[in-house]
């Protein structure tokens, strides 16, 4: 059976989208600086080749077959939704 893929890294709880979005407003080009300031793929490192197919192609795979996720982000939080 082939490996599903993954649109979060869950051991923090992080989506792709979310981190996607964190990267281009702070300017973020590489993964390593994205592990290094999020803390994704830290954990048990699962979603790492995932999240660099998704931000290379904006693609997630299951088995044999690619998806595209929207090319939106996430709203940023206010005051009041931290909270």
């Amino acid at each position: 059976m082939p490996a599903m893929g993954t649109t979060r890294c869950d051991c923090k709880e992080l989506s792709f989208l979310a981190l996607r979005s964190y990267a281009r407003r702070h300017g973020i080009t590489n993964i390593e600086e994205l592990i290094r300031q999020t803390g994704c793929c830290t954990g048990c490192g699962t979603c790492r080749p995932h999240l660099e197919e998704f931000l290379r192609t904006g693609e997630v795979k299951y088995g044999e077959r690619s998806f595209k996720l929207p090319d939106i982000d996430p709203p940023e939080p206010t005051d009041e939704s931290r909270s």
